[in-house]
């Protein structure tokens, strides 16, 4: 292997990026440490247009704005794999997010090749070639980087703008590009890489038998939490433990000394930890009732319940055999549930399974099997054994909104 090109200086950079913008696109890979950091120290940037890898130095104080702008750029289409821990780099670096993104993961799975593949495993299925892996771990910090460490970076990159035109014509010859673009745009949406508090609360183990006042309570916790890691550049973990946060928001305490009392809590030594954090307490108590988020509810659901949703689950296994589409993209059995409380009247809240591509591919066939317009059929056991459903067209009507 040709040994790539180490971009250590500015002016280096921007022509390049001068190229890569006038071609109208490139692919790129990070590689970053968070060990020890709220945000991720960049450690190297790969990037190619058509096979010959270009390393970019950070360490070598280089201003990494304009290649940021290319990804930020709508007019450029961005190529990566799995590439949304590099785009959260991005937006933390920027403040703004990608744009015109094609993740060849996602598309992979579009297309039949599977969802979510390794970059190893889809290099390997899509032009039979093999890679080595093995680096993750390594101290992208130390300088010079080994022998093993640049083909590593270099092998991140090099296959991408070859599997992308693979791809996307694939994805055009499956009429699926516009589903594919569709999942593409959430890495465009800012909120993909922190969602609202409101939305965090439930995976805080403890956090679903708190009442509403204490997830109100939880909620001004956590942010203060966030702003504290944030403004230190710790992970947030180091400052304040989860379990530590829902016991307060359980207990709301109103006294240093019923702080300084609890377990797993060094900070009840710092005096401006506590005032802070009595501060944030009050605020959350003083939360008006009608803004207090909703308790858990937890499902209670009949063995007929439970039986239709494994049938569902089983049906849409099927399909994206049938049809060659990765089914870890279409959802999760979470998604499942929340397309029987939409039925219900549970949720007022569209589900996913009847928004956009999802509704399209498979979401109306899910509500007519549920409304009786369609019946299953298991056949050909057990060596062509086949899910089909039969349709009752005169019946049949679209999902009410």
């Amino acid at each position: 292997m040709d040994s790539p090109e180490l971009v250590t200086r500015q002016d280096r950079l921007e022509a390049l990026c001068q190229r890569w913008r006038r071609a109208g696109r490139f692919a790129f890979d990070t590689e970053f440490i968070r060990d020890d950091t709220y945000v991720a120290r960049l450690c190297l940037v790969q990037v190619t247009l058509d096979g010959d890898v270009v390393l970019v130095d950070p360490s070598a104080k280089l201003d990494i704005a304009p290649f940021w702008e290319l990804v930020t750029d709508k007019a450029v289409r961005t190529i990566v794999h799995a590439g949304k821990e590099d785009f959260e780099v991005c937006l933390h670096a920027t403040g703004k997010p990608p744009r015109n993104v094609f993740d060849v993961q996602i598309a992979a799975g579009f297309v039949g090749l599977g969802y979510p593949l390794s970059l190893a495993r889809l290099v390997g299925v899509a032009l039979h070639q093999r890679i080595a892996k093995g680096q993750t771990l390594t101290d992208w910090l130390r300088r010079p980087l080994t022998d093993e460490q640049v083909r590593y970076a270099v092998e991140d990159v090099k296959y991408l703008p070859a599997i992308h035109d693979l791809l996307a014509r694939r994805l055009e010859e499956a009429g699926r590009t516009a589903w594919a673009c569709e999942e593409f745009a959430a890495l465009e949406d800012p909120t993909t890489y922190q969602r609202p508090v409101q939305q965090r609360l439930f995976k805080f183990k403890g956090a679903k038998k708190l009442d509403g006042l204490g997830l109100a309570v939880l909620g001004r916790l956590v942010e203060w939490r966030d702003q504290w890691a944030y403004a230190r550049n710790r992970p947030t973990r180091a400052m304040m433990r989860d379990d530590v946060l829902v016991t307060i928001a359980k207990r709301r305490p109103q006294r240093a000394s019923e702080l300084q009392v609890l377990r797993g809590f060094p900070q009840s030594r710092k005096s401006k930890v506590i005032r802070e954090l009595l501060e944030v307490i009050k605020q959350g108590v003083a939360t008006p009732k009608n803004e207090w988020p909703e308790p858990h509810k937890p499902r209670e659901e009949t063995p007929m319940t439970k039986a239709a949703l494994s049938i569902l689950s089983a049906y849409v296994r099927a399909v994206c055999h049938e049809e060659d589409l990765g089914h870890d993209l279409v959802g999760s059995m979470h998604w499942l549930h929340e397309l029987l409380d939409y039925l219900l009247g549970d949720s007022k809240a569209r589900p996913a399974l009847l928004t956009g591509w999802r509704e399209e591919f498979i979401g109306r066939r899910l509500v007519d099997l549920l409304e009786g317009r369609s019946e299953l059929h298991l056949s050909g056991w057990p060596d062509d054994l086949r899910l089909q459903v039969v349709s009752h067209p005169a019946d049949r009507h679209q999902p009410s909104s």
